[in-house]
């Protein structure tokens, strides 16, 4: 196992009615990068695609060809709301991801949350975000991107 991270976290979710017992994922990550570095690493098309997978389309709609992973593509992506470089959230193939970078001196926090996840769907795309997360970090960090092969063993961190 080669993985970088900290696992993420099983949350319930905040805005679920009662009874409901969908839950989200959150993950939390630290860059000694400047936030408009680690911004772009997470929004520019020419970076994404160097760590991500081949894009196409624009305006807000567009598709994501991934280079390695679990999801074949292309991945339909939509943004929703964006506030550079501060917020971002996307719907990806039907599901609400949310992005907030936030500065304290020399460190960018960036804190990605997957919203509305049935609880026993966790353990399935909980390795997903964390490996697709340790892609980014390599990426900024200059080194070699993990494999996806490393990653469905953490299945059951996230039960």
């Amino acid at each position: 196992m080669t993985t970088m991270s900290i696992l993420g976290e099983v949350r319930p979710e905040h805005d679920a009615e009662p009874g409901d017992e969908r839950v989200l994922l959150h993950y939390l990550r630290s860059y000694r990068q400047p936030m408009l570095d680690v911004w772009s690493a997470c929004t520019s098309r020419s970076q994404l695609e160097r760590w991500l997978g081949a894009m196409s389309g624009g305006s807000g709609n567009f598709t994501i060809e991934p280079m390695d992973g679990p999801v074949p593509g292309p991945v339909a992506v939509r943004v929703d709301h964006c506030v550079a470089p501060h917020e971002l959230v996307v719907h990806i193939d039907g599901c609400i991801l949310e992005l907030r970078l936030t500065q304290v001196g020399v460190v960018t926090n960036l804190e990605l949350v997957r919203r509305h996840l049935c609880h026993t769907d966790a353990s399935a795309v909980g390795p997903r975000w964390q490996y697709l997360l340790d892609r980014l970090t390599a990426y900024l960090e200059f080194r070699p991107l993990p494999r996806w092969a490393d990653y469905p063993e953490l299945a059951a961190e996230y039960r």
